[in-house]
């Protein structure tokens, strides 16, 4: 059996960054092909990984999606996925979410889960995960805009190598890198 794989998918800046000053993502440019891929490849997901600020703004969101067809096809795919999210302040969660404390926890789900874990955005948590050389591999959109501030992806020195490179509607690049 292959084990499953922790893989970052985030999206980012020019400049590598997570978020504007303030967590504003006002910036993030997902149109109709970029949206389609999401509900595909995170369709094929075994778990999602957040921090609880990620979690926070996915839960307000995706379980009321209405509008576009792709929208409302992420939001069944969000509601229905097992999720994943470490907090030292939440005490529990809805929408088939586990609320763990320690990174030790990430372990027996990644055995457990039906597939890879998906850990989207979360800055902080992304880099306690890089620290101990934890990640497998990075899923990096890149939007055409700097930021010039606001969380990073990386704080720690990542050797990568690319494996796959596609653009979406003619201004987002997706970068895939392993370890």
């Amino acid at each position: 059996m292959t084990e499953n794989k922790i893989v970052v998918s985030v999206q980012t800046s020019v400049d590598g960054r997570l978020a504007a000053e303030g967590g504003a993502l006002d910036w993030l440019q997902v149109k109709d092909e970029l949206h389609a891929h999401f509900v595909e490849v995170h369709r094929t997901a075994g778990m999602f990984v957040y921090g609880r600020n990620t979690y926070a703004g996915m839960a307000s969101y995706w379980p009321t999606a209405d509008g576009a067809p792709f929208l409302v096809e992420y939001g069944k795919v969000w509601t229905a996925m097992p999720k994943l999210v470490f907090s030292r302040t939440l005490e529990s969660a809805d929408w088939n979410t586990t609320v763990v404390r320690e990174l030790d926890a990430l372990e027996e789900h990644r055995r457990t889960a039906a597939g890879d874990l998906y850990v989207i955005g979360s800055p902080q948590l992304i880099h306690a995960l890089a620290e101990p050389d934890l990640v497998d591999a990075y899923e990096i959109y890149v939007h055409p805009v700097a930021l010039g501030s606001g969380p990073s992806l990386f704080e720690t020195r990542q050797d990568l190598t690319l494996t796959a490179a596609r653009t979406f509607d003619n201004n987002v690049v997706k970068l895939e890198y392993r370890r």
